[in-house]
């Protein structure tokens, strides 16, 4: 609703009270004409007045008329300005400035006397096609259009009609009645009566029909449907009801015991003014409705989505049919809790469907009862909350696949660790170890020798043991850490390794500043990994390793013209350079087509874990 209409309601509602206040005649004549009594038709008017309490006209009444005009305009208008794209709110606005129209009837005037007798019931066919219209304002059937147009032809051409040849001045009464009918064409009391009795009759069809139709929709609609028509439902049972009663007994006419209908009378303008009380309630249980999605986020985290959260959903929307569907991108379905594939509902059907998305990627999906299509923003909330809900179980789903990678990760890399230490020590007794053994048994062998040239053989023999032991040594440490990459760095020691490689490698240094030493150890390991895995599996000629470094990274890129076909795989050499980039942080990619050769990508930030 903008500005503008807001004014122009504004000014409408004022312009009509003030037009019935000032069109009021409190003269005794005026306040006792059956004629003019408010929101009846003739022949109901005048039964009430032939009773032995005839209604009299007060400022209890006309502030009655205008409370319950003023409860219609103020409550379409709210309901209008919540949910624009909503016609209820009109409807409801319009059906109270046709019923502030209606009060001119109290003129003594004959033009007003005669436009408010028109104007009389025509907020009727607007309150019927709000109710066969709930929740949306939208007649969505043929017979609904039919019915209302039923309505506004009795409301109009059926009003006119009645008082064609009825002039209430001529009629008995027991006050005169002094208004002045300008549809009159002459007075006919025989043909006049069986007008009013069947336009009555008409009326009470109608209203009957309606009950039934508001019976058989709550009977058959969803608990969701019945959470927002109760209200209306129950405001409109006691309107119609009323409007009946007084119906049925007007059709004794005269009758001089029916003098209660002036209660009754009395009685319409609160039961009346029930139906926009009914939609501020439709507004406060959308407020109390998104309050209860906000309590709803409470239960996110304390159970699976399909418990606690979709339970607090259901009793906020009064909808138990409420479902979350949760999407699987491997198969492009939406599944159940139970893990059934289903397929979104379509069309106009009892069912609607709002599609979850994160980034344009769908998460899930909210399947309900389609009356709550009727509340935009209480659906929105939803979304959002059910959003995010199924991004936290995603994400705990995340977390529990890395808390499991991470446990397999750290014993592999516990494994790897004590199938470093057995060869180091399986290198250490077969290499070094026993070097240094044969030449301790040399050197003793020499303090025993007998004469100076077997002293010199044996000292020869000594020194060369020590002379391997200490070479094998220094190729065993050099793979444990090589001084290389301490002094000189990563290039140097890459270029170190390139030459005691059996294939050609080649070395190609893009780094402008030196990484941390973490960085540059891990980088070195998993070069050297790298490079024993194309020289022994890939049958490959040459390798190339590149180094690129940027201000938080070091990339490395080792690539063979071999075989391919590696692929990282539980307790290979690549998922073990795997778990050493992981633990720093850090990403490893493998591209390796068959046949194409193996392309080994390492990226390691310079996290404060990874160069600590």
């Amino acid at each position: 609703m903008s500005r503008r209409a807001l004014v122009l309601m504004v000014a409408a509602t004022v312009a009509l009270v003030a037009a019935v206040v000032l069109a009021v005649d409190w003269s005794e004549p005026a306040v006792h004409d059956p004629a003019r009594a408010l929101l009846l038709g003739p022949r109901e008017s005048f039964v009430a007045a032939q009773g032995p309490n005839p209604p009299v006209f007060g400022v209890i009444e006309l502030v009655l008329f205008l409370c319950a005009g003023l409860s219609f305009v103020i409550s379409g208008t709210l309901a209008w300005r919540a949910r624009p794209d909503v016609q209820a709110g009109a409807l409801i606005a319009m059906a109270g400035l046709l019923w502030l129209a209606g009060g001119i009837r109290r003129s003594s005037d004959p033009a007003l006397f005669t436009a408010g007798v028109l104007l009389t019931n025509l907020y009727l066919p607007v309150l019927i096609h709000m109710v066969l219209g709930f929740p949306s304002g939208r007649l969505r059937r043929r017979w609904e259009r039919w019915f209302v147009g039923g309505a506004w032809l009795l409301a109009t051409v059926g009003v006119a009609c009645e008082w064609l040849f009825f002039d209430p001045r001529l009629a008995e009464s027991t006050y005169p009645s002094t208004s002045v009918n300008l549809l009159l064409i002459r007075d006919i009391p025989a043909l006049a009566e069986v007008i009013q009795i069947g336009a009555g009759a008409i009326a009470l069809v109608m209203g009957a029909t309606l009950l039934g139709v508001i019976g058989y929709r709550w009977r058959t609609g969803s608990p969701a449907f019945r959470a927002g028509f109760m209200p209306l439902a129950v405001a409109c049972l006691l309107s119609a009801a009323l409007t009946i009663w007084i119906l049925v007994a007007a059709a004794e006419f005269p009758d001089s015991q029916q003098g209660w209908l002036h209660s009754l009378r009395d009685l319409r303008y609160p039961t009346t003014a029930l139906l926009p009380i009914a939609v501020v309630w439709g507004l406060v249980r959308y407020r109390l409705a998104k309050a209860a999605i906000s309590d709803a986020m409470v239960e996110i985290g304390n159970a699976p989505v399909e418990e606690s959260f979709v339970g607090a959903l259901r009793r906020a929307l009064h909808d138990p049919t409420l479902v979350l569907w949760t999407y699987e991108p491997e198969l492009g379905v939406y599944v159940d809790e139970d893990g059934t594939t289903r397929t979104l509902p379509h069309g106009s059907g009892p069912r609607a469907a709002t599609v979850l998305e994160r980034d344009g990627v769908p998460l899930g999906a909210l399947v309900y009862d389609e009356t709550l299509r009727s509340q935009p923003e209480l659906l929105a909330a939803v979304r959002g909350a059910a959003g995010l809900a199924l991004e936290h179980a995603r994400l705990q789903q995340e977390l529990r696949a890395q808390l499991v990678e991470v446990r397999r990760s750290r014993e592999r890399i516990v494994t790897a660790g004590d199938t470093q230490r057995r060869r180091l020590e399986r290198d250490l007794h077969d290499g070094a170890q026993q070097r240094l053994v044969a030449a301790e048994l040399l050197l003793r062998r020499a303090q025993r020798a007998p004469d100076g040239e077997r002293l010199r053989a044996l000292l020869s023999d000594g020194a060369t043991e020590l002379a391997t032991a200490l070479i094998e040594l220094r190729e065993l440490a050099r793979g444990v850490y090589p001084p290389v990459l301490a002094d000189r760095g990563i290039a140097a020691a890459l270029n170190s390794l390139a030459e005691r490689a059996p294939l050609p490698v080649e070395i190609h240094d893009g780094l402008r500043t030196r990484p941390p030493p973490g960085i540059e150890l891990a980088a070195y390991f998993i070069a050297a990994e790298a490079v024993a895995n194309s020289c022994k599996y890939a049958g490959a000629g040459l390798i190339a390793i590149e180094l690129h470094c940027d201000s938080d990274a070091l990339s490395l890129e080792i690539a063979d013209d071999g075989v391919g076909g590696a692929v990282i795989a539980p307790g290979g050499g690549l998922s073990g350079l795997s778990d050493r980039t992981a633990a720093l942080g850090g990403t490893l990619t493998v591209d390796s087509p068959v046949g194409g050769g193996t392309r080994l990508t390492a990226v390691l930030p310079f996290t404060p874990e990874a160069t600590s």
